[in-house]
């Protein structure tokens, strides 16, 4: 299957994923200029949503302005833990230190960057999802990108584009469901617990994904509202687990946290070439912020749905959380781990054959030639050197420390880091020996949590697309669940890079639409801002609802 995937993966990847050169000879993917350029315009549109509505989302959260009987299925508190989920796990642990490996510090500023920006592009696509659901009799919802793409923008009187999109919306969204919300988080979490444990390798990674497969499946054949438990209980627990973890590595690095805040900030503004400079670190920051909060793509819509509410956009300021917690908070943690421990510098690699000299307190030259794929140690300074008659002289001086290895871009190679978790699980491991294994039993739960998550999210595009046809809607849940045991062992890498695609090509929908429908979402947040003013002013919650 994946050999014959190959040339449909390819193409998708070229479109989705087309770039423009951007100086250096670095370029960018378009489709992350589109979600960098709307998450600033939302937060200026929104004049700074994102910032001066944390408490009012607290708030909400809480549940001070929502009742039990309000329609809908699930609590604020669930809705946000069920989407977190499908956020905070891998793109948490291994993508960030994927962004750091090849953009370097610098990339870690712009992670947040994105991660506040998208605050605003999770809030005015949540309200939506909200505000175009379906509510069956029996009160089940139906909700996310696919029925505000058709819904608002008929109502824009734009009926036949937004059918159009909205099932290019729903199609995508089943293909990101299958491969990165399903068989490529299985296939991480496997190689961790077959790398730390030593355990179902040798061709049995199969038998672990078995064991994952009839867990989803327990949980998935009950629906969003078992779900729903499952994720209020598991993401909270994994998040204070790990955020503790960090603290901890924190702890014993205090002195180093100006330092390492100093490098990300330092060289996320660094005009110097290669991947660790500005454009490079920019790119990647980008790139790693959108795979871990998802703000644009569309597919936490579905997630608030089915929140019981009456004020849309009361959802939308629940949402805005997301990014903070998700980005913000932990994937600054994490990034703060890999660079005070020094880990990040540690496994650096020249990238081409290169004879080198370190230079001793006696300033005798000693010259060693090296391969590419050694590391090199840095004793006191250290050069690549040249032949020049009949001697060797320094044409370049890498930059690295007196205890360390080589960083610069310009000389080593850092593209094996692209697996990330064990380069996060080393940084950890530095402080805390048995913390690997600790941090594997979290991957493992985050890939279900994120599993879980993403199958209702395809359950509902499937339903959309037929018509929410029970017998469709359950083939899918076979069919995701043989993809877990599908992902734990198999070679997939065409199907991944399909997944990839289509995972990215609920963007260009999705943005669209939230450009239509700007006004819609601007009147519910008035609507729920003066709603929840007269019942912080005293007001019940239905006297609040009659002075509207």
């Amino acid at each position: 299957m994946d050999s014959f995937l190959e040339p449909i993966a390819t193409t998708a990847d070229t479109v989705v994923f087309y770039s423009v050169p951007v100086g250096n000879g670095h370029s960018v993917p378009v489709v992350l200029v589109l979600l960098a350029a709307t998450a600033l315009f939302l937060t200026i549109y929104f004049k700074f949503l994102n910032l001066r509505s944390l408490g009012l989302a607290v708030r909400t959260v809480r549940g001070k302005y929502s009742k039990d009987d309000d329609p809908g299925q699930i609590t604020h508190f669930q809705a946000l833990a069920t989407a977190l989920s499908a956020t905070v796990g891998l793109g948490n642990i291994a993508g960030v230190a994927v962004a750091i490996g090849i953009g370097g510090p610098g990339a870690v500023f712009w992670m947040v960057v994105m991660g506040f920006l998208g605050m605003s592009s999770k809030f005015t696509e949540c309200t939506l999802g909200v505000r175009y659901r379906k509510i069956d009799p029996d009160g089940t919802v139906h909700g996310g990108g696919m029925r505000y793409l058709q819904q608002g923008l008929a109502e824009r009187g734009f009926s036949g584009l937004g059918k159009v999109l909205a099932i290019l919306f729903a199609v995508a969204c089943v293909g990101g469901a299958l491969g990165a919300g399903n068989m490529f988080q299985m296939n991480q979490s496997a190689q961790q617990v077959v790398e730390t444990f030593g355990i179902f390798g040798g061709g049995q990674e199969w038998i672990l994904g078995i064991l994952v497969a009839v867990a989803v499946g327990a949980v998935i054949l009950g629906g969003i509202v078992s779900i729903a438990r499952v994720t209020a209980f598991l993401v909270p627990f994994m998040t204070i687990i790990y955020v503790i973890a960090c603290i901890v590595v924190l702890v014993g690095y205090m002195g180093e946290i100006p330092a390492a805040l100093g490098t990300i900030f330092g060289e996320a503004f660094s005009p110097e070439a290669g991947l660790g400079g500005f454009i490079g670190g920019l790119i990647q920051g980008i790139k790693r912020g959108v795979f871990s909060n998802e703000a644009g793509l569309g597919s936490a819509a579905i997630a608030h749905a089915p929140v019981k509410t009456r004020k849309p956009a009361s959802e939308g300021v629940v949402a805005l959380l997301e990014p903070f917690i998700d980005t913000v908070i932990i994937c600054l943690m994490t990034a703060l781990v890999i660079v005070v421990t020094g880990v990040w510098k540690a496994d650096a690699s020249l990238a081409t054959a290169a004879p080198i000299y370190q230079q001793a307190d006696a300033q005798s030259e000693v010259l060693t030639t090296l391969t590419a794929g050694e590391l090199v140690k840095v004793e006191k300074s250290i050069a690549e050197v040249d032949k020049a008659g009949d001697s060797w002289v320094p044409v370049h001086t890498p930059d690295g420390d007196a205890s360390g290895f080589i960083a610069r871009e310009a000389v080593v190679d850092r593209t094996g880091w692209s697996g990330g978790i064990w380069l996060t699980s080393r940084s950890f491991g530095s402080v805390i020996s048995w913390f690997p294994y600790v941090l594997t039993v979290a991957v493992v739960l985050f890939a279900f949590s994120t599993m879980i998550s993403w199958s209702y999210y395809g359950e509902q595009a499937i339903g959309y697309l037929t018509g929410y046809n029970q017998r469709a809607v359950l083939v899918y849940k076979v069919v995701f669940c043989l993809c877990v045991v599908l992902g734990a062992g198999a070679s997939l890498q065409n199907v991944l890079k399909l997944s990839d695609a289509m995972y990215f090509a609920m963007v260009a929908p999705n943005l669209i639409g939230l450009y239509f429908l700007l006004p819609i979402v601007k009147k519910e947040l008035a609507d729920f801002q003066d709603f929840a003013k007269r019942v912080d002013a005293g007001a019940s919650l239905d006297e609040a609802e009659d002075a509207q």
